[in-house]
């Protein structure tokens, strides 16, 4: 008998198995049902009243369930790991797995088509209708008012790796013929803003040979070769003195900037940044770095500052969407001050601050070298018109 029933639960065990599995979670769903509403999460519908309220029930209660299912995070963290380790693939079409052990931004919305990220900065991008009328009206203005600011388009890393894409990009990417090449080589584009755009793509490719300009796991670079950027940058377009002695740095490994899409996977990486307090160099990061203006530096957030007694003493604006900070650190070596903003905010700045801040970053002008710093994408489709439109300098008072 004993051995019948043992028989019996053998044959069925899987299925006991898989009731088990789903009963546990389900049970912690019902739980969630009388803990407070999370307003990230789909909301559980209300009983309905109605023949017609009771038709549009099924999905919504199906969507309560997706998002309170029990165990659902540590279910999404397995599935990333299995996906990841065994199948060298993201379970977002925000990520892409190269090759070469890189990994990429491969989409800025989960909304957008594969390769979205890439595509647009590779050589089948097409830089936005408004990049060069604006890039022609952000230098005319600031030339009007008596400034004469640079722009560095920093080429991304699908550009600067085309090696390790995806293996169906790799044509496309390896061509130097790209939206920033193509807007420099327009006739549209006013002489005098092309001398002051600087989009050194295969200086970049050079440089990545020898040093680091983009950890394998980031979307931002990152790297010792940044000092080489900067240093092309600065002879190209200003008279800085570049005999100044090399920063010290330090190693470390560090979160990568794309960790956050994929719960459950380890993307830290192995990155070189300057020890700016072993270098004798003061550096700072945040609000209250700018106590000239606070409330501006609050709603900006992505600010820094940097003053090194032993260098020139002369201050390099640098403006820029995300991709300035780490170019900051490294300029640190080359300029007595070295003042960054970030511009993702200024669209939540009110009319006094955005006075208060243009009055600031455009003082000291004839000891002061601005450089605009935007990646390839942020550059030809329009968020470097999008931060900068609010703070162009007004021109110069005509002479009585």
């Amino acid at each position: 008998m004993g051995s019948t029933v043992l028989a019996r639960v053998g044959r069925h065990s899987a299925k006991i198995c898989i009731i088990v599995m789903l009963a546990v979670p389900a049970l912690i769903s019902v739980k969630a049902a009388r803990k407070p509403n999370d307003p990230n999460l789909t909301p559980l519908p209300a009983r309905p009243h109605t023949l017609q309220e009771l038709m549009e029930m099924p999905p919504k209660v199906t969507a309560w369930v997706s998002d309170h299912f029990g165990l659902r995070g540590r279910f999404i963290m397995a599935d990333n790991i299995m996906r990841f380790y065994l199948f060298h693939e993201f379970p977002s079409v925000q990520l892409a797995y190269g090759q070469n052990g890189r990994y990429f931004m491969a989409a800025h919305a989960k909304t957008v088509g594969p390769y979205q990220a890439m595509t647009t900065v590779c050589s089948k991008g097409k830089a936005n209708a408004s990049t060069i009328p604006y890039l022609n009206k952000l230098f005319t203005a600031f030339h009007a008012a008596g400034l004469d600011p640079k722009l560095l388009v920093v080429a991304s890393s699908p550009a600067v790796y085309p090696d390790d894409v995806p293996a169906d990009l790799v044509k496309e990417c390896t061509s130097t013929d790209t939206p920033p090449a193509r807007v420099l080589a327009s006739p549209e584009l006013l002489p005098e803003a092309r001398k002051s755009i600087l989009y050194p793509l295969k200086e970049m490719r050079e440089i990545s040979k020898n040093a680091t300009l983009f950890p394998k796991t980031w979307f931002h670079w990152n790297g010792e070769g940044l000092d080489q950027v900067a240093r092309l940058t600065l002879s190209h377009f200003f008279q800085t003195p570049l005999d100044q002695p090399p920063l010290k740095v330090r190693t470390y490994m560090g979160h990568s900037d794309l960790g956050h899409m994929v719960i459950g996977v380890n993307l830290d990486t192995e990155l070189t940044e300057p020890d700016h307090g072993a270098s004798g160099i003061k550096a700072c990061y945040g609000a209250d770095c700018y106590p000239e203006m606070p409330g501006v530096a609050r709603v900006l957030g992505d600010v820094s500052r940097f003053h090194n007694p032993n260098a020139p003493k002369r201050r390099l604006l640098i403006i820029s969407d995300s991709f300035g900070a780490k170019l900051a650190q490294w300029n640190s070596r080359y300029y007595g001050e070295v003042e960054h903003f970030c511009t993702t905010h200024t669209y939540e700045l009110n009319p006094q601050q955005i006075a208060a801040m243009k009055a600031y970053i455009y003082r000291n002008r004839a000891d002061t070298d601005i450089l605009f710093v935007y990646h390839d994408g942020g550059a030809m489709y329009d968020v470097l018109l999008l931060g900068t439109q609010g703070i162009l300098p007004d021109p110069l008072a005509a002479a009585p």
